[in-house]
């Protein structure tokens, strides 16, 4: 049971387990996840996540298409995730992330694969498909997670190559069988891109609760 919109419960897992790789405050590396119960709005989750510290963390993770109240959350003791198209009134949450997703239905175009990537860049791992503008004069660079579907990794020189990234991206998921290419960000990571002009086929906001 998982109601992440356009998601199937396992591809959902399997996204969020490499997901949970980025360490965002949303997603850590994933020990556990089970359903808890759906309700009419979506559905919550429980999480365990693996720690620096010397135990397991835990968090329940609400995915709702609509929100009419968050009261039923208070009884849930522990660190809360809300996962939702809407928008929360500030007072409610402790940090803001977002989820952009984007159909391999899409138009798309082939980028540059680099078996290594330049100096200064951080080293990929043997999950990651890295796609570039180009072998020398770099305009834009990003890494694909060949299981999640992700861009773990994005570095572009302005804002008018995301558009190019997304094409590629979705060229490369088709190519390795994936539905849809997903861009997640939180707690400083791909914080400063500027991805709102760049219209998602999903979006969601992503909120630590902060009650």
């Amino acid at each position: 049971m998982v109601c992440l919109e356009p998601l199937t419960p396992d591809e959902f897992t399997v996204w969020y387990r490499h997901v949970g790789r980025l360490r965002l405050f949303w997603a850590k590396p994933l020990v556990e996840l089970f359903p808890l119960y759906r309700i009419a709005e979506g559905c919550v989750l429980k999480a365990r996540w693996a720690s620096e510290r010397p135990r397991i963390e835990e968090a329940y993770i609400a995915i709702l298409k609509k929100i009419r109240k968050l009261d039923f959350l208070l009884s849930l003791r522990g660190l809360k995730i809300l996962i939702t198209p809407e928008t929360v009134e500030g007072n409610l949450y402790q940090q803001k992330a977002s989820l952009y997703l984007y159909a391999t239905s899409r138009p798309c175009a082939t980028g540059i694969h680099l078996e290594k990537v330049p100096e200064g860049y951080p080293e990929p791992t043997p999950d990651h498909v890295v796609v570039a503008s180009s072998q020398s004069e770099l305009r834009y660079l990003f890494y694909l997670n060949r299981w999640s579907f992700n861009i773990d990794y994005l570095w572009v020189a302005s804002g008018e190559y995301i558009d190019r990234v997304v094409e590629n991206a979705v060229c490369e998921a088709r190519r390795l069988g994936g539905r849809y290419i997903t861009i997640a960000t939180g707690g400083g990571h791909l914080d400063s891109v500027d991805l709102s002009k760049h219209k998602p086929d999903f979006y969601y906001n992503i909120y630590k609760l902060s009650f």
